[in-house]
């Protein structure tokens, strides 16, 4: 028996050893559902599909892809997918692939699994098991109400009230199995249950535009057609529910919705706080129950007498409201809630990332400054709050001024009065600031290095890139873009400042979007971004407002022209045409507004009546250049992409109508601004031959000669930009094209003004609004030149839509010794590093995802490469250029 025993063994050992040969070594791994990793409520049924492909080996490929999908993990562990087989799919996508299984009702969970079989034809095994769940997917899902303390008895006028609560009590009585929350706030919410906060996240949900509101004294003119979208959150809360007795606590902050402490862009509010919640809860002998927020509620309001994103926070310990969230708590003076009027915006889930408190970081302690004032700094602006830790007797108070870079608070303020007993934590819940200083203004209670925490907080979208070179002024305008972007990110939108303003831009978010997709993970959080512009935008005339969410602000085309530059940068990035489609009237649209903005010359000279038309913004002195030049320019550029995407979207009409009016654009615009004997636009400054070039309007024939007079005019500078928000990546995007990142180089190096020499001061870790200091010390629009860093000096940038194929072409120009980057494409890390060695070569590391390839543009023109063992690489021209074509893996070579 034992020899039999032996014998078996063996053989299993034999036939494992065969199979696992015959099986591919790829791995997949990184499964994802619409972009996200196992997320518990998406709103379609069809969502797109993502996983990548890990390899020791060189040159692995997708050949063709099998999923399953299942009510079960159990029946995806056995290979079945009652939901969805696809069965063998000959196929190299790996990231766009359509669910195209059962169709999916409201709350189902799917549990799923890849297979793929590599370029030889072999199997991988299974992926690991994901999961997603869809949300409440149609409005008769929703059993609550939308409830509210008060009615708004002040609509005309800049009034807030102190937070409400909301509390409500019920008993389980039987043994959970399942329990999910769906709950919205407006303008944003805290959850908790049995005492405990759901979730951690803050500044809950995005913002959106919500509902109508009255929009009276605005400064600049707007004609609301827009449609409203309000986004809820969905958390399972299964742990959290006890058998027995039960509480629900809520309480709301005004957020947008409520926000009436800045009004220069007129009343922007919407109504009081309101909410809706629904917990639906599945017992273990199947019978369910549902929890909805209705006028069985009861509210008050307590310590948290003010709270506006603008101005802070106040808040009065003395007040507190002990366990208001805990079961067993007397509410019986609390009064019941009110059935209010339901915001116009339907619900969605919100699929976007959350605000969260991301790191805490210890400010440094200067001590008391004078009487009862002390001081705490960082080393470098955050968008956050305080929490403080302090003892004292009761009444005392604790008065917090945020101060920014630039020495401004921006009405920054928030006040902590002190209950008396022993030592008292704090911090807001519905407000943030952007500072860097802490002013404590603190008469009756001391202060020491241990009394102030800071927490940093934005929207939690994870790093994606990297950035390293041997110049530090270069690294430093990287990690103070990183920085001033951080800060920004709010309610997944790009705000142009985050104090004084807050709005999310769409001229200045278009700009530096590139830099944005190369350095974190935005799929998801551009998605709502563009579904906000959707929102705001005027669906009667085509019009797009400048700010999305519309909060106010001026602009002109190159801030509309956002929602046909952006989504066509995001399929470049992500190769989702869902996106597209998903825009593509509202992109049509914009364009055919346009036309009608025109005057008779061609030009576009306005867009709505009473209107700001700023053309190129924030130069370095007096906007010269014409704002008809640059409106026309981005009619032209919006023409041609809309082109692109017809084509790409099988629009044939469509195509044609777009490219008969891009030639059209460009024969008014040439006719306008061309001059052929000095060969060059305009004067040829502040830009003006930079969107010629950039956005090819240049007539045949003529390129050459008007990137010469660029190159002259730059000489007269000696290398300093001229140029405002949109002309500034154009002018690195022109040189590069025209192989002078050696000249823009120079531009990005200069130490004096002006340039970005003022980040060597270490008085400075962001970006500047001006030029010349004026302004925010915290604007990200001049952070589009961080996408240079990466596509002219690490030298990536995508082919194929969504990186499946792109080009590494490094740039190792003028004194700098080494670059490194990476980039965390949806097939995986892409890497390029070169450095400078003694004899005059460059010592190459890339690195090309499985499932993609590469072209590789040979720096200095050699021709016959050699990897660290000894193989040659084949070297083949192409438009003058020596390329070598990469597999997937990792390369080391000498140039």
């Amino acid at each position: 028996m034992r020899n039999y025993l032996k014998g078996l063994c063996l053989y299993f050992c034999i036939f494992c050893s065969l199979a696992m040969g015959a099986m591919a070594q790829v791995k997949v791994v990184n499964l994802k559902c619409d972009y996200l990793v196992n997320p518990i409520a998406i709103e379609t049924s069809h969502p797109l599909l993502s996983w990548q492909l890990t390899s020791p080996q060189l040159a692995n490929k997708q050949k063709a892809y099998r999923v399953i999908a299942a009510s079960s993990s159990a029946l995806v562990a056995q290979g079945k997918g009652d939901y969805w087989n696809s069965g063998k799919v000959k196929s190299a996508n790996s990231i766009q692939v359509i669910y195209r299984g059962k169709a999916l009702n409201s709350k189902q969970r799917v549990y799923w699994a890849v297979m793929i079989w590599d370029e030889k034809d072999k199997p991988s095994g299974w992926s690991a098991t994901a999961s997603w769940g869809t949300g409440l997917l149609h409005g008769t899902d929703w059993k609550a109400k939308w409830i509210g303390q008060m009615t708004d008895v002040n609509v005309d006028k800049a009034i807030t009230y102190p937070a409400p609560y909301f509390r409500k009590d019920f008993i389980t009585g039987k043994k959970i199995k399942q329990a999910t929350a769906y709950v919205s706030g407006l303008g944003f919410y805290e959850l908790y249950i049995n005492g405990k906060k759901i979730g951690d996240q803050v500044l809950a949900p995005a913002v959106t535009n919500y509902d109508t509101r009255p929009l009276k004294k605005l400064l600049y003119p707007y004609d609301d057609q827009s449609t409203k979208r309000v986004l809820y959150n969905t958390f399972d809360v299964t742990a959290n529910i006890a058998q027995n007795k039960n509480t629900i606590g809520m309480l709301l902050g005004n957020g947008w919705y409520n926000q009436r402490d800045r009004t220069v862009e007129g009343n922007m509010w919407y109504d009081m706080p309101k909410l809706i919640f629904q917990l639906e809860i599945t017992y273990t002998d199947g019978s369910k129950r549902v929890i909805v927020s209705d006028n069985s509620w009861k509210t008050t309001t307590g310590p948290l007498l003010k709270d506006g994103i603008f101005s802070g926070e106040k808040y009065d310990a003395r007040l507190a409201l002990g366990n208001w969230d805990k079961p067993g708590y007397n509410d019986t003076n609390w009064q019941s809630a009110l059935l209010v009027r339901p915001p116009l915006g339907a619900l969605y889930p919100q699929t976007a990332p959350f605000d969260k408190v991301t790191r805490t970081l210890k400010p440094v302690f200067d001590g008391k400054v004078k009487d009862s004032v002390y001081q705490y700094h960082l080393a470098e602006t955050v968008s956050g709050w305080a929490a403080i830790r302090v003892s004292g007797k009761a009444g005392s108070r604790v008065k917090l001024r945020y101060v920014s870079e630039e020495g401004e608070d921006y009405g920054q303020v928030d006040t902590y009065t002190l209950k008396g007993t022993g030592t008292e934590t704090w911090e807001p819940k519905f407000t943030w600031h952007a500072f860097r200083k802490i002013e404590v203004t603190s008469a009756n209670v001391a202060l020491t290095a241990e009394s102030i925490t800071v927490k940093d907080v934005h929207t939690d979208v994870a790093a994606n890139g990297n950035f390293e070179s041997s110049d530090p002024l270069l690294n430093k305008i990287n990690t103070a873009y990183l920085k001033t972007q951080l800060a920004n990110l709010h309610g997944s939108i790009s705000s142009d400042c985050p104090h004084r303003e807050r709005l999310g831009y769409t001229g200045d978010g278009q700009v530096a979007m590139e830099s944005a997709l190369l350095s974190f993970d935005m799929p998801q959080f551009y998605r709502k971004w563009f579904d906000d512009i959707d929102d705001a935008r005027n669906h009667k005339t085509g019009f797009v407002t400048h700010t999305a969410p519309f909060g106010g602000g001026g602009g002109g085309p190159a801030w509309g022209s956002a929602y046909v530059i952006m989504p066509w940068l995001y399929y470049n990035y992500y190769g989702d045409t869902e996106v597209l489609l998903r825009h593509y009237e509202g992109m049509k649209r914009w364009v055919e507004y346009l036309h009608t903005r025109t005057d008779s010359r061609g030009l576009i000279t306005r867009e709505e009546p009473k209107g700001w038309c700023l053309g190129d913004w924030c130069t370095p002195e007096n906007i010269k250049l014409p704002e008809p030049l640059v409106n026309t320019a981005y009619f032209y550029h919006c023409a041609e992409t809309m082109s692109k995407i017809a084509d790409l979207l099988g629009k044939t009409a469509d195509k044609q109508w777009f490219e008969n009016s891009k030639s059209q654009v460009k024969s008014d615009f040439n006719k306008a601004y061309f001059n052929a004997d000095k060969k060059t636009y305009w004067e040829g400054r502040q830009g003006a031959d930079v969107f010629a070039l950039a956005f090819g309007l240049v007539p045949d024939g003529e390129k050459a000669a008007v990137f010469n007079t660029l190159l002259k005019h730059l000489e007269k500078l000696d290398y300093h930009f001229d140029t405002g928000i949109l002309a500034t990546p154009l002018l690195l995007k022109v040189l590069s094209e025209n192989n002078r990142d050696d000249v823009a180089l120079k531009l990005m190096t200069q130490k004096d003004r002006p340039g970005f020499g003022y980040l060597l001061d270490d008085k400075n870790s962001t970006l500047w609004e001006e030029w010349n200091g004026g302004g925010s010390h915290a604007h990200p629009m001049f952070g589009s030149v961080v996408s240079w860093l990466y596509s002219a000096l690490g030298g990536i940038t995508p082919g194929s839509a969504g990186w499946q194929h792109f080009t590494i072409a490094p740039k190792p120009v003028g004194d700098l010794q080494y670059c490194k980057i990476s980039y965390n494409s949806l097939f995986g890390k892409i890497r390029s590093e070169w450095k400078k060695i003694p004899n005059g070569g460059l010592d190459m590391l890339i690195e090309i995802p499985a499932n993609t390839s590469a072209t590789f543009v040979v720096p200095y023109g050699k021709t016959v490469i050699k990897d660290s063992t000894g193989k040659n690489f084949n070297t083949k021209k192409v438009n003058y250029q020596t390329v070598i074509e990469f597999s997937s893996g990792v390369y080391k070579f000498e140039l």
